[in-house]
Formats: structure tokens, C-alpha cells, sequence
């Protein structure tokens, strides 16, 4: 009997579970496929790429947003990156968080989101630069969690690049994958961006596109360990 009555708690959980990832919001618009940056707000130089200006976006997508440092308003976009300083504001950081790291200027993007117990943050994004790695000029791009800590995707001393760009810029990197921590249910705020290190001389740009939540574990892993609990609970049932 201990043991029917341990499936049945069990059942309970992952109902729990089902139905708690079922409320998260996720992230409104984090493929991009409007066309355009709903759901999102803006600081700097930023737009949505659908014609492949900047190389295709990751297999499966047919749109990317794109943030650029200083050298990049003659390619796709209508802005011009803004000061540090101006950075940090609208991330919501400290003063001297992105300074600190060398920035001058840069461009932003950010979203608020709901999430369940659990669920981690995941986008792809790749970095393109005009600066080569013996540049002193470091840009990096980055990415900020709940307006706290600041956490760097790449730089240009740092970033693994392709030798050659689909992009106006000189040289990329591959799409590559940020997974972040399991998150607490509730609200949160993402901050993706870009920033010139050093100077304002050369350019560099960060491409984001599906930005969504995942679920630990997914939602079909968890209908199959529902099902599975159930019949287990039969089974021990005739058993009895």
C-alpha cells in the first residue's frame, strides 16, 4: 500500500510539474519572424535582419536581430550606438559594470519574461568583428540575467572565428548556444548586447535569434514519465 500511495505522489508532481511550465510566458517574439523588434526594447544601433544581410540565421529561423558598435550604422540599421554610460542605464546596471570591462559604446537589446521553476534561458547568437585579434581594441558582446551580473559571450581576443564572413563585418563566428541556469518561477529580464572596447575605431555586431525557455525536462519527457508512473501504478495495484 506505501507503494501505491508513492506512484500516486509521484503522478502529482509531474502534474504539478506540467502545469507549472504550462503558465510560463516565455519570450515574446524571440525568433524575430515579426520582422521587426515587438516585445523587445532598444538602446543603440539595432534591427532585425530578414534578408540575410548578415548571413543566415540558425537552421529552422528565418530572422535574426542584429546589434552593432559604433562603425555600423551605414550597414542595415537607422541608429547610432550610444555611451557606456547610456548602456548601463538602460540594462539597469551599476555605473561602471560595462565601462569597467573597457566599453565605450554599444548597442542593447532587452525583453521581461515569466518562467517556471526550472526552466533555463537559451538563444543562439554569433559575433562578428572588423577588429583582428591583435587589435588592443577588445568588443565584446554579452549578456545580462535579471539586470545583475554582466556575462561575456565573446570578445575579439577571445572569440574562436571562422576566417572570413557572410556579414559586412570581416570576419564571424559560428552560431553557437547560451544556456543559462535553471530559473526560479516568476519574472525575469534578459539584456543582450554589444560594445566597441578600448576606442570607437573598427566595428562589431552580435546576430541573436531564438531566444526561448526550456523546460527541465521538457514537456514531452515528462508526459512520458507521467505515463510510465501510471502504469506502474496498475500494475502494483493487481499485484495488491
Amino acid at each position: 500500500m506505501k507503494q501505491f500511495k508513492f506512484t500516486f505522489a509521484a503522478l502529482s508532481l509531474g502534474l504539478t510539474f506540467v502545469a507549472s511550465t504550462a503558465l510560463a510566458a516565455g519570450v515574446t517574439n524571440g525568433d524575430f519572424a515579426s520582422g521587426d523588434l515587438t516585445g523587445w526594447t532598444k538602446a543603440g544601433n539595432g534591427a532585425v535582419d530578414t534578408t540575410h544581410q548578415f548571413g543566415a540565421p540558425p537552421a529552422g529561423f528565418t530572422a535574426q536581430a542584429v546589434l552593432g558598435t559604433a562603425g555600423t550604422s551605414g550597414y542595415l540599421f537607422g541608429g547610432s550606438a550610444v555611451a557606456a554610460a547610456t548602456l548601463e542605464s538602460f540594462v539597469g546596471l551599476s555605473a561602471g559594470s560595462l565601462s569597467g570591462m573597457g566599453a565605450t559604446v554599444g548597442s542593447g537589446l532587452s525583453a521581461d519574461f515569466t518562467a517556471a521553476a526550472g526552466e533555463r534561458l537559451i538563444f543562439q547568437w554569433k559575433f562578428m568583428s572588423d577588429d583582428p585579434a591583435s587589435s588592443p581594441a577588445d568588443d565584446t558582446a554579452y549578456v545580462v540575467l535579471d539586470k545583475t551580473t554582466v556575462i561575456k559571450l565573446t570578445s575579439v581576443h577571445s572569440a574562436t572565428f571562422l576566417g572570413g564572413s557572410a556579414s559586412p563585418l570581416f570576419d564571424e563566428t559560428a552560431y553557437l548556444t547560451f544556456t543559462s541556469a535553471p530559473l526560479a518561477a516568476g519574472s525575469h529580464s534578459v539584456s543582450l548586447g554589444v560594445f566597441d572596447g578600448l576606442d570607437t575605431l573598427g566595428a562589431s555586431a552580435l546576430a541573436i535569434s531564438d531566444v526561448h525557455l526550456a523546460p527541465v525536462p521538457e514537456p514531452a519527457s515528462a508526459l512520458l514519465l507521467l505515463g510510465g508512473l501510471g502504469l506502474l501504478a496498475v500494475r502494483r495495484r493487481r499485484a495488491v
